[in-house]
């Protein structure tokens, strides 16, 4: 472990104490923390010394004129002789010491002049990565061409002035950051990075509230909720100016500001948000200074101001080939050349491939990854969710990997509250995280999920309970209070977002809350569909983000989920000019198919279309208006133009299989749902499962695996509830039947409507109860619908046969059957969720 060596005068303890929190004690030795109060203190400092790798002299008249203080710089002196110390730096805090008062071997040591602990603290938390082995560093190959972009955007040819702002993009992991952190050195003359994460609701207010976490100096968390709230209440115009003036600090302690998308960066159509072409404009205006974008697509041209982009593309074969034999020589790993180009195919220049397919064979043997290449076929499909999946997790790990999803970063002790075992066990669990690449270390200090596996481990594993949640937050609430620490403002919004979840108000004052995260809180909330309690986050955020399209969107979605047909329909009027007309109509034609409106749904999605929304979405939501109102052929075709656009999307398999089922095509159904088993969480799985069985007849399979994806779902597993009605009506199972369609009517007293409708019956007709069939269809809102129609029909054949009925009664029947069309034909697989 490398560690610095603070050394001091007592009297400059306070912001010593300060940068000695924010390094934390794995990473300092900090007399308080580090010294043995049963040993002599020269014997003391003598040995801390021979533990340090870097050694840090706090200048002032004070330390200069310490015995103690030069006791320590004598001792470091000769521990940089002897090759213990491999780095030194000097801070001068007060404007009374110059370079020409240290000691001479000292001068020539990086000396600044600085006297904010968080800068502070990065420089030296840089300086021990400076000094760490190279096997500790990513591994950075391939990306002169990249490198020549950045150099040319830097230097124009035009002889216009170097643009400020240079914006980098391309796939998440792709090694955007690393080429940035490579090249900052050589291109900006600056030595290190500093990232600051532009979330969805983005303000002037809240950019400045993280600039300022970052280089304004505060002692307390008191402090910084001063801080944070003295921003809260600038205008627009006050904001920018201190946002500028935070950057220009920044890079005068030598750092380049990288600014991050994490959802607020750019907008649908690819422009920037205003947000940031203000700041961007901003700096313009200054004479040295400037910032870094990192993206997952190119800014579009239509952009209010111009920003250089540099794409950064998969790797050459040729430099994903010295990757792998760069990784598998540091993890002692023979790879001949003839293994390596084998796997070529299978890393398609991408980084993390190249490092899951070492770490596989270190864990299982070169052998068997080149003898069976499953995992990396998978692992291109799946991304992440193989790699989430493939490693032997416990139940308390995957409730790390759960609320860390949700809820990062976190301080090690909250993780550890999640376990149930002696501390050094926990400590190894966590440690496996990170070797695993599921969870990182933030700047030394605190945890968080590793950004590309978040979608995959909610998926995988579903969200955090809210007993964990709350274990998470009373550990979190003590810390808080208690710690000093540099990521306040990261931990303290965590805090706000853990009490508004578990409807904690004292947790929600204790904690700081920005505009994004009521847009967080309404993203998981939807998500985990908990729309009644994505409906109260939603108001909230439109209140809070009254020009956010995106947390208007959630709420217009929430809405539909719950069926508050004139709710949505309220907002989704005032989406428009919130939003473009491509994403209005596409709402619009959601809306329409939730109701039941088949027809006015598709038609909204062709405007939707004709404005410009493309994607695998849009031909999804056309094959599945298709599908329910039983033209195949053009269900067929959309999902065909899906499919080629996302292969390997479940949502696009799921509807895929689903059509197979509904046209019989047995191989085809099995084919897509063998996917759905790689690709889909289990309960989705089985259900596809059992609509499959249910079609074809296996009625006792399909109430199985009905059963399966209900235990596996919960009660909130609506689809999968449905799924085992039908099947128990099919296996005759018609008393269990009765009581699940009971408690669906309860659980969902003022929803579903139709869909109730349909399994209750369903259920009569296979009780041999026709007329009350008959009568319990009249309860249907939407009489239009081909289920209403389908049922209808089966009830009034069933009727029009029965010649104990009275001839006129039997002939009403038949006449209303002449309407509806007797070649109608209906089965219960056909009612669906």
């Amino acid at each position: 472990m490398m560690k610095a060596f603070l050394s001091h005068s007592s009297i400059d303890k306070e912001i010593v104490r300060e940068v000695a929190n924010q390094l934390n004690r794995y990473n300092c030795i900090f007399d308080e923390r580090s010294f043995d109060n049963g040993k002599e203190f020269q014997k003391s400092i003598e040995e801390k010394l021979q533990l340090s790798t870097v050694f840090v002299f706090f200048a002032t008249r004070n330390s200069l004129g310490s015995v103690w203080c030069q006791f320590e710089l004598e001792q470091a002196f000769y521990a940089k002789l002897k090759g213990v110390l491999k780095r030194s730096i000097v801070f001068i805090l007060n404007d009374d010491v110059s370079v020409t008062d240290l000691p001479s071997w000292l001068r020539t040591a990086l000396v600044k002049k600085v006297n904010s602990p968080s800068t502070i603290a990065r420089d030296v938390k840089h300086r021990l990565e400076e000094a760490a082995d190279e096997f500790q560093r990513p591994v950075f190959l391939g990306r002169s061409k990249e490198r020549e972009l950045l150099e040319e955007s830097l230097n124009p040819i035009d002889g216009s002035p170097p643009p400020k702002t240079l914006a980098v993009f391309g796939l998440p992991g792709i090694g955007r950051r690393s080429l940035v952190r490579n090249v900052t050195k050589d291109l900006f003359s600056l030595h290190k990075c500093v990232e600051i994460e532009i979330e969805a609701g983005e303000t002037l207010n809240s950019l400045c509230a993280k600039l300022a976490d970052i280089i304004e100096p505060y002692s307390c968390q008191e402090e910084l909720r001063d801080i944070v709230s003295e921003i809260n209440d600038l205008s627009d115009a006050q904001a920018l100016l201190r946002i500028t003036s935070n950057i220009q600090s920044i890079i005068s302690a030598n750092e380049l500001p990288i600014f991050v998308d994490s959802g607020g960066l750019t907008l649908d159509n690819g422009c920037l948000s205003s947000t940031m072409n203000k700041v961007i404009e901003s700096i313009d205006q200054l004479s040295d200074a400037y910032i870094c974008l990192i993206l997952s697509r190119r800014i579009s041209r239509d952009n209010d101001i111009k920003v250089e982009c540099v794409p950064v593309d998969q790797l050459s074969s040729k430099a994903s080939s010295q990757l792998l034999t760069r990784l598998s020589s540091r993890s002692s790993i023979s790879l001949s050349q003839e293994s390596i180009r084998d796997l070529m195919d299978y890393i398609n220049g991408y980084p993390p491939a190249a490092y899951f397919a070492v770490k596989q064979a270190s864990t299982y043997s070169v052998d068997a990854l080149m003898s069976d290449k499953r995992k990396l076929t998978q692992f291109s499909q799946k991304r992440f969710i193989t790699h989430v999946q493939d490693h032997d997790l416990t139940e308390e790990d995957i409730k790390v990997l759960q609320v860390l999803s949700n809820y990062s970063p976190l301080p090690l002790k909250c993780i550890l509250s999640l376990y149930d075992c002696e501390d050094s066990e926990s400590h190894d669990r966590v440690y496996e995280l990170i070797d695993c690449s599921l969870v990182r270390i933030q700047d030394g200090k605190l945890y968080r999920i590793a950004d590309p596996i978040k979608v995959a481990v909610n998926e995988v594993f579903g969200y955090p309970k809210n007993k964990d949640l709350s274990v998470i937050k009373e550990t979190l609430n003590e810390y808080v209070d208690s710690a000093d620490d540099d990521h306040k403002l990261d931990i303290s919004r965590v805090l706000f977002r853990l009490g508004f979840v578990l409807g904690d108000e004292g947790a929600r004052e204790a904690g700081i809350k920005l505009n994004s995260d009521y847009i967080k809180l309404l993203e998981n909330a939807y998500h985990q569909r908990k729309f009644k309690e994505a409906i109260e986050i939603g108001l909230e955020a439109v209140n809070a983000n009254p020009n956010s399209a995106k947390a208007r969107t959630f709420l217009i979605k929430a809405f539909i989920q719950e069926e508050k047909w004139d709710s949505a329909n309220e907002h989704l009027n005032n989406l428009y000019p919130l939003d473009e007309y491509r994403n209005v109509y596409y709402l619009e034609g959601f809306l329409q198919r939730k109701k039941g409106d088949i027809k006015r749904a598709i038609e909204s999605y062709v405007k939707a279309k004709k404005h410009g929304r493309k994607g695998f979405a849009l031909y999804r939501e056309f094959s599945h208006c298709y599908l329910m109102i039983g033209d195949l052929d053009s269900a067929e075709k959309n999902i065909g133009e899906a499919l080629k656009i996302q292969p390997n999307n479940n949502q696009v398999i799921d509807m895929a299989a689903r059509i197979a089922i509904k046209r019989k095509e047995k191989s085809s159904a099995e084919k897509y749902i063998s996917q759905l088993e790689l690709l889909d969480t289990p309960e989705h799985y089985k259900l596809r499962l059992s609509d499959y069985h249910l079609s074809f007849g296996n009625n006792g399979l399909a109430l199985n695996h009905a059963r399966e994806a209900v235990d596996l779902g919960g009660p909130r597993f609506f689809s999968g509830r449905v799924a085992l009605v039908k099947s128990l009506i099919k296996s005759k199972e018609l008393i269990e039947a009765d009581q699940e369609l009971s408690k669906i009517r309860s659980d969902y007293p003022k929803s579903k409507n139709d869909l109730k409708v349909s399994l209750q019956a369903s259920l009569e007709l296979e009780k041999g109860h026709p007329e009350k069939a008959l009568h319990i269809t009249e309860g249907y809102i939407d009489k239009s619908s081909t289920q209403y129609k389908g049922i209808r029909t089966k009830c009034l054949k069933t009727l029009a046969k029965d010649t104990t009925i009275p001839y006129e009664e039997r002939k009403n029947y038949k006449g209303e059957l002449g309407i509806l069309g007797e070649d109608i034909e209906f089965d219960l697989g056909e009612i669906n969720s």
